[in-house]
C-alpha cells in the first residue's frame, strides 16, 4: 500500500513529498472493498 499524490495523482512509495511535482499533499491509498452491515 502507497500513498497518492493530490495535486500530479501519481504513486508514490514514501516521503513526505512528491517527488514527481513536490507536492506535499499526499493521500493513503485505500482499498475498495465495501463493507455489508445488518440492520436488524
Amino acid at each position: 500500500m502507497g500513498y497518492i499524490c493530490a495535486k500530479c495523482k501519481k504513486k508514490i512509495r514514501e516521503g513526505l513529498r512528491c517527488t514527481y511535482c513536490g507536492s506535499r499533499i499526499i493521500l493513503k491509498e485505500r482499498p475498495n472493498l465495501s463493507k455489508e452491515i445488518s440492520t436488524d
